[in-house]
């Protein structure tokens, strides 16, 4: 395995994420190979896997970076609700702006077989992260409006459920028409908001 000084290993790292994350947006998992992957910036394959196991395990991680972007947005739109009904909506419509707007998060919602592929992949630890960045502070939020009387008294994980359930919508956007896809997201959030807040 070869040896690197930390800055070059630092150097090295950034262009994979950044000649990846080119690669994977242009033309995806499948068609995309480690000789692409490598030849972009001037390393061998063995190098390659001195720092993933696979390209993969790349691309899991560069939705990982995503995903605490998109994140970070969406809990600054919440935080500027006027209240908790408000908040949901929000909260709903940042997380479906941001699933559309991230390009890698993007192909895996319009392209099936590359979420098929990634998720082969996906390790415990990864789904703990998830977990942890993006569930668990959604049923903290929800605890907390439940403790001020704000919330639907019903199980957290099952008002969580009820929200990402709802996000789903963007999955099956090619079922309807383009032109009354935003009245259909409007209402199911509204009244999606409207059940779980007092």
């Amino acid at each position: 395995m070869p040896q690197f000084h930390p800055t070059e290993k630092e150097r090295i790292l950034q262009q994979l994420i950044d000649h990846g994350r080119a690669l994977f947006v242009r033309q995806g998992l499948k068609k995309t190979s480690l000789e692409q992957l490598t030849q972009a910036i001037g390393v061998a394959k063995s190098t390659f896997y001195a720092f993933y196991n696979s390209k993969e395990e790349l691309y899991l991680q560069l939705l990982e970076l995503e995903a605490i972007a998109m994140e970070k947005q969406v809990w600054e739109e919440v935080a500027k609700a006027a209240d908790t009904r408000d908040a949901l909506k929000a909260y709903l419509n940042a997380m479906v702006n941001e699933l559309e707007r991230n390009p890698l998060t993007k192909r895996l919602i319009e392209q099936p077989e590359e979420m098929e592929m990634i998720a082969r992949k996906v390790t415990p630890e990864f789904v703990q992260r998830k977990l942890e960045r993006n569930v668990k502070p959604l049923i903290e939020y929800i605890m907390e409006q439940q403790k001020q009387g704000l919330m639907l008294d019903a199980d957290p994980a099952v008002i969580s459920g009820v929200l990402r359930a709802s996000m789903l919508l963007v999955v099956h956007r090619k079922d309807f028409d383009e032109d009354i896809f935003p009245q259909i997201r409007e209402i199911l959030f509204h009244a999606v908001a409207g059940t779980l807040a007092k």
